[in-house]
């Protein structure tokens, strides 16, 4: 059994939490995130579909997203298009695992006019030829201080941003990288981190499920 620092925002951490109490670990619930969301205003022209990158963005854009729900939703990662769906979209469809494997998914079918609902820190992408993104910021997240977890065997990384932000808030606590293990959900999360923890382990994909396969190859 391992203890395992959670650092992702709710209300994704208490599932996390509750998927590494059934694999038979004891979660430490500490998010670094706090999402809110922010005012903005629908284009004026319906587009053809709308991209949606987190589930946040469906939780956190507010009333006026309810006219795109007739449109077809482009997810990044199934659980973007679980909440699509729970939001009441009748087309969500996981389209890519990231943003870059997302447009080269739907290049094929362009001309398309997608309309971004978007968090205020995010990924960049280069957008291929035929596709046309309205970028609209819905929410951002907000840094949260880490508190000391006390002992814990490894921590699981959900972002660069946080990624990056826990490494600071560790080092502030006086805690020895070495000693603890980390858990990412990407490269660019475990490259953001930085050096010097004891075992750095990147999921196979970019959600939940592969991180939790991720922490069966600790050496713990």
């Amino acid at each position: 059994m391992a203890r395992v620092l959670l650092t992702r925002p709710q209300p994704g951490a208490d599932a996390t939490a509750a998927a590494l109490l059934a694999a038979g670990h004891e979660p430490v619930v500490c998010p670094l995130m706090a999402y809110v969301p922010c005012p903005w205003s629908p284009p004026d022209a319906m587009p053809d579909a709308v991209l949606l990158t987190s589930a946040a963005a469906v939780r956190h854009a507010g009333p006026a997203i309810l006219p795109f729900r007739a449109l077809p939703a482009l997810c990044v990662g199934a659980q973007t298009t679980r909440a699509a769906l729970s939001a009441g979209w009748d087309r969500a469809e996981t389209a890519g695992p990231d943003l870059e494997t997302l447009y080269r998914a739907v290049a094929a079918r362009a001309p398309l006019r997608l309309l971004h609902l978007a968090g205020k820190h995010r990924a960049k992408a280069v957008v291929p030829a035929g596709l046309s993104i309205d970028t609209r910021t819905v929410y951002a997240a907000q840094l949260l201080p880490l508190d000391d977890p006390g002992a814990v065997d490894a921590a699981m990384l959900f972002s660069p941003r946080s990624a990056r932000h826990f490494a600071e808030q560790w080092d502030s606590l006086s805690r020895p990288r070495a000693a603890l293990a980390l858990l990412a959900i990407s490269a660019a999360a475990a490259e953001a981190a930085g050096p010097g923890w004891r075992d750095v382990i990147v999921s196979d994909q970019p959600d939940e499920a592969a991180l939790l396969v991720a922490l069966a190859r600790l050496s713990l």
